[in-house]
């Protein structure tokens, strides 16, 4: 399998903002996270109305927590701790895609029992986003990897320099927030990720 970039919004951009860049980085990605925990569901669900009318495709798009908009505008779920269990979403939503944060080998192992089609792991490298939090690392993240069967993607302090070193792990891919959107050109920062995803 090809490994993936999954972009993450990082909650510092405006819906109308998103709306503009994110069809255009679409092209260079291969998910998208709407992780905007201040937002409400009719804010999600015009923003991922609006994407997929600029060209985004549904299945593109995956939802933090909110199972509601996820549901209904037939994205994906990210699942945190704070969300509802796996279990209880396969259970009643056998189709729906839906992965798992999580922070731990014991965690992974509990979310692909559950049914999580993947998992998000992490944080691998320091980052601006949890600072004083000691990065797991890429040991690890191999130890994930090699003791799941689901996809597992890593997040945190991904840059293209340390990405061949994820990639190595065997994970199934990297997920970035201000790597690409917090960069003066997002779109051009996407596609130095991509250019070492295809090497």
């Amino acid at each position: 399998m090809m490994s993936q970039l999954h972009l993450m919004t990082t909650g510092k951009q405006r819906p109308d903002i998103l709306e503009q860049l994110l069809p255009e980085l679409a092209l260079s990605v291969d998910r998208i996270h709407l992780r905007e925990p201040l937002w409400s569901a009719k804010e999600l669900v015009v923003c991922i109305e609006t994407l997929v009318r600029r060209g985004v495709k549904t299945e593109q798009l995956i939802v933090h927590d909110r199972l509601d908009v996820a549901v209904v505008t037939g994205t994906g779920v990210q699942l945190t701790t704070r969300s509802m269990p796996v279990d209880l979403v396969r259970h009643r939503f056998p189709e729906l895609v839906i992965g798992q944060s999580v922070h731990s080998l014991t965690e992974a192992i509990a979310a692909e029992q559950a049914g999580a089609d993947y998992v998000l792991y992490g944080h691998i490298f320091e980052t601006g986003s949890k600072p004083g939090v000691p990065p797991r690392g890429l040991d690890a993240l191999k130890q994930v990897v090699d003791w799941t069967s689901i996809p597992v993607i890593a997040i945190g302090g991904i840059t293209p320099d340390n990405l061949p070193d994820i990639l190595a792990t065997g994970c199934a891919g990297g997920a970035v927030l201000s790597g690409i959107l917090g960069q003066a050109s997002p779109v051009e920062a996407a596609n130095r990720f991509q250019a070492v995803m295809q090497r």
